[in-house]
């Protein structure tokens, strides 16, 4: 041994009494017995032999210029050799392998590691060939940890082991200048905890740490199983299935939120046994979401785009027999959608399809009374005959035929009938419904009901009957106002128009704006279903991906955390109370879209921010940076055409609700029993609110003036215009 020449080791000897310093490695990071540094290698960096492609047997390092002392008397390093070397695998074959791999809920490498283990660490070719002990190509296998998990296994010699490279990458910069905490392992695994109450990590006194972590030229043994980590790793990142870290999620990772370096081991294990749920509530409803969008644009049409109105004029035949220049004042859609029509068709919330609106049954009323004295303009050329009123009917070129002026006018209970004449409808022509005693039709027009059989003959001498009627009920707008008119004025005004009646008091206007389903009672909307119903309505392509991007997010990572029914929960509730605010406060706006769910889940991460308080790094930053993010989307409902109320009331039930529905981690006995009286207390809360706003809503109506600066605020002086068909009525 003294007369071996080493190459690498210039006026080197075995018997040498000079020692370079060993190789720093932390107390913490061994397994059995501890690893001893070759101390002929001069603190250099091991080599290991050049991997081969494939499965390999691993060999130990051998140093510069040295044989190992063990190598020359072992029984097996004579008997192996290395494998062949195999042909180097594809690209289509490592997809194949990756494709499979994922299918089966692991990668590749997992695979290779299991297929490795399963091999003999001793070639086939133990007792049937023989080689020559030369350093180079000895059987190190004996020296090895990996893959002896057989009964040889104890025997390892770990003298001359070199510490692997997974084994360097464990190590950071923080464990080797001496910190409490290793931060990039805690944001690898989200939960690295303190194993017991008030654990602090020891420290050996009797090392002096380096504050540079040393460069080692390391060759793993490995490589193999990382192959195919290019295709694997990002499927399977894009499926990832880890679990959410408590007061952390995707918001916190956003804002760079970190646990505290010292926890207790009683919230550690809260922590650890919180389930971890799979996101099926954030899936179904945002296909609902697409689907229903999707459905209404192919159906109802995109409106025309902007922020403003916009006008349309063109000739049109109205009453009087002649052209005349008609204006249609339509609001844009800047979300790319249907028009506000359409949504509330489609179940947009809106408070006079909701309740009865003590202004819109008003505007009804009167338009009774002033059909009630109405009577059938009949023109002279016989052109035509229209339902008006004495000042709109000509006396030169037309006969206003009025009971009981007329001598047409027939008798009811031995008395002439004072209201009438109608066109096209008379009490003595009609034979379904017919006006028999006991029911006969009452002397007020406004009560008669729509004939459906007439019984005109030849001729009536009736000059109401024997005309042509020009005109028939149109309903247009969002107001429920209803107008004799022609079609062509109808269909251009894009209105409803009855064919089958002769008065306004015989159709229900609320009803053909509404849509759904009928009134019960044709006098009282009771759509109330419209407070949900909206949630899963938006206001055009936009408006749909936003509330996309939100919930493939936000919401599929609070769904995690909290589970299927619990989010579902808040999401409906909070969606339902913004819904009965807006409809409080802009009742003549038609309003869709989630928006208030949306800001009731925001406001579920400040109540995971209160309850994970004293386990977080900072709080008081994490608070900061969440309220700036809130204020942000609290701006946008400053905007014209944007619910600010929705906003505000689904952020306050959605925090009153989060405090009851989201799960908690407790410090302490007296802590968990406050948490519990807190969940009854907050639940109390929201009842209380919704049983208000709807009070507010249904029995006692308010209108509040200054309120609209909430949703909206004038910066200009057409900035606020309200849209004369949905805010004012006339």
């Amino acid at each position: 041994m003294r007369e071996m020449e080493l190459h690498s080791q210039d006026n080197l000897s075995l018997a040498s009494t000079e020692t370079p310093p060993p190789l720093y490695l932390p107390p913490y990071h061994h397994y059995g017995m501890q690893r001893i540094v070759d101390p002929l290698a001069r603190g250099r960096a091991f080599r290991m032999v050049e991997e081969v492609d494939g499965i390999s047997v691993p060999q130990t390092p051998i140093t510069p210029g040295t044989a190992s002392l063990c190598s020359f008397s072992s029984s097996r390093s004579a008997l192996n050799r290395l494998p062949r070397r195999r042909k180097r695998e594809s690209v289509a074959v490592m997809s194949l392998k990756a494709a499979a791999a994922l299918m089966k809920g692991r990668t590749l490498g997992d695979s290779s590691t299991g297929r490795c283990r399963k091999r003999s660490f001793m070639p086939p070719s133990f007792f049937e060939d023989d080689t020559v002990d030369f350093p180079d190509d000895l059987d190190t296998s004996f020296f090895t940890r990996e893959g002896l998990q057989d009964e040889l296994s104890s025997y390892a010699d770990e003298v001359f082991e070199t510490p692997s490279e997974a084994a360097f990458q464990q190590l950071d910069e923080s464990e080797l200048t001496g910190s409490a905490l290793d931060k990039n392992e805690l944001q690898r695994s989200h939960l690295m905890l303190p194993l017991e109450r008030g654990w602090r990590k020891a420290k050996d006194v009797s090392l002096v740490h380096p504050k540079v972590r040393l460069r080692q030229e390391v060759v793993s043994v490995n490589n193999h199983q990382h192959r195919g980590q290019r295709i694997t790793v990002p499927v399977k990142k894009l499926f990832a299935r880890e679990k959410r870290p408590y007061g952390l999620g995707m918001v916190g990772r956003l804002t760079n939120r970190t646990y505290r370096k010292r926890i207790d081991s009683y919230v550690k294990r809260q922590i650890e046994d919180m389930d971890d749920h799979r996101p099926f509530f954030t899936y179904w409803i945002t296909f609902v979401h697409l689907l229903i969008t999707i459905l209404a644009v192919t159906i109802y049409g995109i409106a025309p785009v902007g922020f403003s109105q916009h006008e349309t004029v063109d000739s049109v035949l109205r009453n009087k027999g002649v052209y005349e220049n008609v204006k249609f004042v339509q609001q844009q859609n800047f979300w790319v959608g249907p028009s506000s029509e359409s949504l509330i068709h489609l179940g947009a919330k809106f408070s006079p399809c909701m309740r009865q609106d003590q202004e819109i049954h008003q505007l009804i009323q009167e338009k009774r009374d002033r059909e009630r004295e109405s009577g059938c303009c009949v023109r002279n050329d016989r052109s035509g005959c229209l339902q008006t009123l004495q000042e709109e009917c000509s006396s030169t070129l037309a006969v206003w035929v009025k009971w009981p002026q007329h001598p047409s006018a027939p008798y009811l209970n031995g008395t002439l009938r004072q209201h009438g004449a109608v066109c096209h409808q008379d009490p003595r022509v009609c034979l379904e419904p017919a006006s028999v005693s006991p029911h006969e039709w009452p002397d007020d027009i406004t009560k008669w009901p729509v004939c459906t059989r007439y019984n005109f003959g030849n001729h009536t001498n009736l000059p109401h009957i024997d005309c042509t009627i020009t005109g028939r009920p149109c309903c247009i707008g969002t107001k429920g106002r209803c107008e004799i008119t022609s079609r062509e004025y109808c269909d251009f005004m894009q209105g409803y128009f009855h064919e089958e009646a002769t008065l306004c008091s015989q159709v229900a206007c609320m009803d053909d704006v509404c849509g759904l389903l009928p009134f019960l009672n044709p006098e009282i909307p009771d759509q109330f279903s419209r407070l949900w119903l909206s949630l899963f309505l938006h206001a055009g392509i936009l408006h749909c991906l936003v509330s996309v991007l939100f919930q493939m997010t936000v919401l599929r990572d609070l769904e995690k955390l909290a589970g299927c029914l619990r989010i579902s929960i808040i999401y409906i509730l909070s969606g339902i109370t913004g819904n009965l605010a807006s409809a409080i406060f802009l009742p003549y706006r038609a309003e869709v879209g989630p928006a208030g769910s949306q800001f009731g889940i925001l406001a579920c991460l400040f109540v995971e921010l209160f309850q994970s308080w004293q386990i977080l790094e900072r709080p008081w930053r994490a608070f900061a940076k969440l309220l700036a993010i809130s204020v942000f989307f609290f701006s946008f409902g400053l905007l014209p055409w944007i619910d600010n109320f929705a906003h505000i009331c689904g952020f306050v039930s959605g925090f009153f609700l989060s405090f009851a529905f989201l799960p908690y981690i407790s410090f302490g006995r007296s802590d968990m029993y406050r948490k519990r009286v807190q969940i009854c207390v907050f639940l109390l809360v929201f009842i209380g609110l919704l049983a208000t706003l709807a009070v507010l809503f249904y029995v006692y109506p308010v209108k509040c003036e200054w309120c609209e600066y909430l949703t909206c605020i004038p910066i200009t002086d057409k900035f606020c215009e309200k849209y004369d068909l949905n805010a004012h009525l006339l």
